[in-house]
């Protein structure tokens, strides 16, 4: 699935509001509407590290490249 930091903000909202107290909150992901409860917060913080690890993830190639060279002796 691809995440987006909207994602990412909507969990991090999730886990501030349980952690302030709050006993059941609502986090949407996409098209998709997920409630979590006190019990649910090693999950949520695994949901952020897995979407903070898609969104660092660069998709393109690096930009140099390794060259190597002798005296042709």
């Amino acid at each position: 699935m691809a995440y987006t930091s909207t994602d990412l903000s909507n969990v991090e909202d999730a886990i501030r509001a349980i952690v302030s107290g709050k006993r059941v909150v609502r986090c949407s992901i996409g098209d998709k509407v997920f409630e979590f409860a006190q019990a649910d917060l090693t999950k949520l913080r695994e949901l952020k590290g897995e979407i903070l690890s898609e969104i660092q993830t660069p998709e393109t190639r690096p930009r140099f490249f390794l060259t190597r060279s002798d005296k042709g002796l």
